[in-house]
């Protein structure tokens, strides 16, 4: 059951590269979108990461992530207004 925890996280890491194109190249409001899809993709990641190898103590960092995931954002979205 682990194998099929980290291969669900795997798959998920190939949904990152869509996400990456669309910060490089979108404009400043796609870029704000990919930034939130990419941040939330990697808590979940990290999540299924934790749970396939089975180390409950690694639970601690995405939901940590999780809650700063909306602050970031409004970061993000306030630095690449500014740099542009």
């Amino acid at each position: 059951m682990t194998a099929a925890f980290l291969a669900a996280a795997i798959a998920m890491l190939v949904a990152l590269i869509p996400a990456g194109v669309t910060i490089a190249r979108g404009d400043t409001a796609e870029a704000v979108v990919g930034y939130q899809f990419l941040t939330s993709v990697a808590v979940m990641v990290l999540a299924l990461i934790a749970q396939g190898f089975g180390r409950a103590g690694l639970f601690e960092f995405p939901v940590i992530l999780a809650v700063l995931l909306y602050g970031s954002g409004l970061v993000f979205a306030r630095a690449v207004e500014d740099w542009l």
